[in-house]
This record gives structure tokens, sequence and C-alpha cells, in this order.
């Protein structure tokens, strides 16, 4: 259903006057009609405030203008259905038009402007609801850079000439030089209104330009992630402690007395050492690689927070080739979340990760990247040889050479896994202290939807610092990206 005044806007009344309005609605029926005046009528009145429309959904009332010059609006609306507005404009001096034109010296871009005229009312308080149209005004809209006109406005009373753009611009004057039957340009200095720093809402990376110390407090994390899968000197043994927790209960007694007998731990010893790279060395290598092909850079979700202003949710999803799981990421942080003059944001608060985990997601993407296994444990059971481990050690009854280079290969999976929850027990935190300022972009709404920055920060593990600086790069979560 459509609901529409017969008559254009504004309606230009005389003191006093009484005039006849008509509304219909489409398509054609006996809708009930509901009529209210809006905003500072000064004493004008409708004949009746319900109204049956006739068969071709019309219907009208008696609108009694005020004895003073005022603006104001006549609502008509249908029992949960739409409405209609209707600007009305009293002045026993005639009317206007005014040229409304903005003075905006900031960076922010209007797509459209909206001006409205009203009486009774100063700028001053207008400014404490900015930037809504204030109730009872003449309403006009415009393009972004031509003057918004606003006809029919009433000589005489002083007018409040408001201007804004969405909800990011906003500006006001008073006015008093109108003329009847003239029209006058009328300046408004536009400013900019707050940004809505609670309906941030911005996929965010950010990314390390340089870092002095970052290179050894990896190398330190890495260290500790490959001595938590193969102790330093104990590889060998820890190896075959492993395949005997891979063996079926029933034969590790089998297991073990071959061990024994057999010197297994010197054969394992033996062609470890015979391998062109040891095991810790690959790991090593696998994780400087996938630290290489994915530097540090942290990505996640900046979302502003209702409840509590001047501060948002960080959530990590990534830190360089690891998720935030696999790097020991905790939940989300609080972090400072303000706004300077000119759209400059500022973040500033600290991120916690698991630095040693972080090594352990960059070895398997290392991995992936100079093998054709699917998982560090496969690449690693490639690197271990196990096949010909499983020769060497021969077997026990029940499970002989091939089957030994099966449990190695398991060995090594429980090795590795072991080791990662090893240190995710161990909870050994590093701290990730972030302070950006760059400047945003904002929607109509004034939700920032692109934020680039630079940043400064401190990485610290243990004894081990890095002093960072990089570039922020965020864009709005509406944003679809490949």
């Amino acid at each position: 259903m459509l609901l529409a005044f017969e008559e254009q806007g504004p309606l230009q009344l005389a003191p006093g006057e009484l005039r006849t309005v008509w509304v219909a609605g489409q398509p054609p029926a006996p809708y009930e009609v509901s009529f209210t005046l809006l905003g500072d009528a000064a004493g004008a009145w409708v004949d009746r405030t319900t109204v049956m429309a006739d068969a071709d959904g019309r219907a009208s009332v008696q609108l009694h203008a005020s004895s003073l010059g005022s603006t104001f609006r006549l609502r008509a609306a249908t029992k949960n259905g739409p409405a209609a507005e209707l600007g009305v404009s009293v002045s026993a001096e005639g009317f206007g038009t005014l040229r409304v034109i903005p003075v905006y010296q900031g960076k922010r871009l209007a797509k459209e402007w909206t001006a409205s005229v009203v009486t009774g009312v100063t700028c001053e308080e207008l400014a404490t609801a900015a930037p809504e149209t204030p109730a009872g005004a003449l309403v006009a809209h415009g393009g972004p850079d031509d003057p918004v006109e606003v006809p029919g406005a009433p000589v005489g009373p002083s007018l409040a000439v408001a201007l804004h753009s969405g909800r990011i611009l906003w500006g006001c004057t008073g006015e008093r030089e109108l003329q009847a039957g003239s029209s006058r340009d009328v300046w408004v200095p536009v400013r900019d209104l707050p940004i809505d720093l609670a309906a941030t809402s911005l996929n965010t990376k950010l990314t390390i330009a340089s870092a002095e110390g970052l290179d050894a407090l990896l190398d330190t994390a890495t260290g500790e992630m490959v001595d938590a899968f193969l102790p330093a000197g104990e590889e060998a043994a820890s190896l075959l402690d492993a395949m005997e927790r891979a063996a079926p209960p029933e034969e590790a007694s089998d297991f073990q007395a071959q061990r024994r007998e057999h010197g297994w731990d010197t054969a394992a010893q033996a062609h470890l050492a015979a391998l062109p790279f040891s095991l810790r060395d690959r790991c090593h290598g696998w994780a400087r690689a996938g630290q290489a092909a994915a530097p540090l850079a942290i990505h996640g979700k900046l979302s502003g927070l209702d409840d509590t202003p001047g501060s948002a949710r960080f959530e990590v999803s990534w830190l360089g080739s690891a998720t935030a799981e696999s790097a020991g990421v905790p939940a989300p942080e609080i972090m400072s979340w303000t706004a300077d003059p000119g759209d400059v944001l500022r973040l500033a608060g600290t991120l916690s990760w698991m630095p040693s985990l972080h090594a352990g997601g960059a070895a398997a993407f290392g991995a992936s990247l100079e093998t054709e296994a699917e998982s560090v444990p496969e690449a690693l059971a490639a690197a271990a040889d196990c096949a010909t481990l499983g020769e060497a050690l021969v077997g026990y009854s029940g499970c002989n050479s091939d089957c030994m280079a099966t449990l190695c290969a398991s060995a090594l999976k429980i090795r590795w896994n072991d080791g990662l929850e090893a240190l995710k027990r161990a909870r050994q935190t590093g701290k990730i202290v972030v302070n950006a300022s760059g400047r945003a972009q904002v929607n109509s709404a004034a939700a920032p939807v692109s934020w680039t920055a630079d940043w400064l920060g401190t990485i610290r593990y243990g004894d081990e610092e890095a002093s960072v600086e990089g570039v922020v790069d965020a864009v709005s979560t509406d944003v679809i990206a490949n």
C-alpha cells in the first residue's frame, strides 16, 4: 500500500487560515486514516484526528493554521500501514526560498545533503540531537555539489537552518533576512560528527615491516618446540619409547625384550645419526621456512563494544602461517579504541600468544612447502626413513620389519602431538604490545569501513624482546574479499 498527500509541500498558509487537505491511498479502499501535527504547531489544529477514506482511498481534514509564523508537519497514517508527512509553513509576511550551501573544510565525503528549516528553536538546541531532523521542520534533499533548495520558508520568524549528510556531517545557522518572493543563499558551517566506534567491524591485519630481535625470539621458541618433540641427546630412546606405546599393549613385553637383547637403542641411534639431516634440524628448518614464507603478521577481527565506550574486542584468527588456536592465542582481547579529530583512530593494547606453539604451526607450513606430506608427522616419517629403520631393527614375534616401520611412523606422530600438548600445558605465553594510529574512512552511518595505520610495538617472550613496527590494514567485514 502507498499513502500520499495530494498537495505538494510545503503547504503555505496565512495565520488563522483554514485549508482542506487531502490524502489518498493506493490501491483504493476505505482506509482508516489518522492525522497528527508534528513539531511546535503554535496553536494550529485539525478538525478531526481519525477519518475513514472513501471508496477511492481519499480522506481529508480541515487544517486550521496557527496565529503565529511557524513551521510544522502534518502526518497521515493508516492503521498498521504506511504514513506520509506534509510540511506546513505559516507566515503573515509571505514566503521565500532558502538555498542552503555547506561550508566544510574536512576530509569526509558527502554523498547527499538534507536541509531542515524550523522555527521556535535555536541551533544550540538542535545540536543536542544532531543529526536528527528537527520535528516540524521543512525538509529538502540535494546532491553533494549543489545548494539544497527549501521552498516555502516563512518570512518573519527567526529560522534555524540545519544541514546534514547521513550521520557524518552536520551544521546549523540562524536566518532572519529572508524576503517574501525571493531566494536567499544561506551558508552553513558544517563539522564532522563523532565516529560510531561501537559499530566497528573490521577485518584487520597488522604486518611487520621491521623487527629488531624478532628472529632471535622466534629461534628460542622454535628450540623449545623441538625440545618438546625430541629432546637433544635422547632422540633414539625417545623414538623407541614412543614405538612401544604405538604397539598393541599385549606385545609390550616382547618389544621390551627384543629391545634389550638386540641393542635396538644403539641401532636406532646409529640410524638417526646417519640421516642427511637430524630430525631436530628438520623441524628447525621447516619452522624457519614457514616463518619466511608467511612472516609473523596478525590477522583478526576488530569489533566495537556498545557497553564499553573507548574499547574494542580484537579476535585473532591467524599469526603468520599458524591459526590462532595452533599459536596458543587465548580468548579475544579487549583493547583501547579511540578517535581523534580528522578521523584518526588509535588502537592500543596487548595480545597474548604461545611462541613455541606458533613455531609448531610454522613448521607444519614449512613442511607442506618443502615436502609432499600432508602433516608434520608424515614428513618426519619420510625424513626418518622409517622403512630402513624397520629393516635394521628386524622386529619381534608378530611384528616384522614392515610393522616396525609403521610403528616408527606412529611413534613420530605420538612424539609430535605429545610435544605440542606439553607446550600447551606449560602455558609459556608471550606478549605483543600494540600501539597503532591512522586515518579511517567512514560510511554514512559514521561507522569505520576502512582503516590504514602505522603501528609500533614490542614482542616479549621470556628474556627475549623485539621492537617492531609496521602497517595496519583494515576493511569492513561487509566487504567480500578474495
